[in-house]
């Protein structure tokens, strides 16, 4: 059950990848450099197939301090609270459907800055190759656009232009 909760945050985190993404909660021992996915949530789960309440804390802690918590839609700022309160109740969370919603939105609460800025330069990046790269379009008569789009500092400058309009 624990490599089903990996494979698919693994999944999500693949989104980012090249991106310096910490995601450690407040008891999980904090890494330097990069770690993996699967290290991440392997350190999380290790008391077994749960997510415990002091976890839910830091998430919502760094969610609120680096201002991601207003960020959250409804829904899922409510999903979190119920979870939360369950962990309150019952101590940890062992449900796995509900595992992976609430962790999902643990990667929203402490995602930071330099990752949001990557994940839109990529998909701004991803929407000017599908639009560029029609017959007759900008690669046709521009070739030089399609290695910028290939540019790490290119993608940087097109997200921060995204993150800031």
């Amino acid at each position: 059950m624990v490599s089903f909760v990996i494979d698919y945050i693994h999944g999500i985190l693949c989104s980012v990848e090249g991106a310096t993404v910490f995601l450690c909660a407040i008891d999980t021992p904090r890494h330097s450099g990069r770690s993996s996915a699967k290290d991440w949530m392997s350190d999380l789960l290790r008391d077994g197939d749960s997510i415990t309440h002091a976890s839910l804390v830091g998430f919502r802690r760094r969610g609120l301090r680096n201002g991601n918590w207003k960020h959250l839609n409804i829904e899922d700022r409510a999903l979190f609270r119920c979870a939360f309160w369950v962990a309150t109740v019952r101590g940890k969370i062992s449900n796995t459907k509900l595992m992976v919603q609430v962790l999902k939105i643990a990667m929203k609460l402490v995602e930071r800055v330099p990752s949001a800025i990557l994940k839109v330069g990529r998909r701004r990046t991803a929407l000017m190759f599908e639009i560029y790269g029609k017959p007759l379009g900008v690669f046709s008569w521009a070739p030089q656009v399609r290695e910028w789009l290939n540019d790490s500092r290119y993608v940087w400058y097109l997200g921060v232009l995204g993150v800031n309009p």
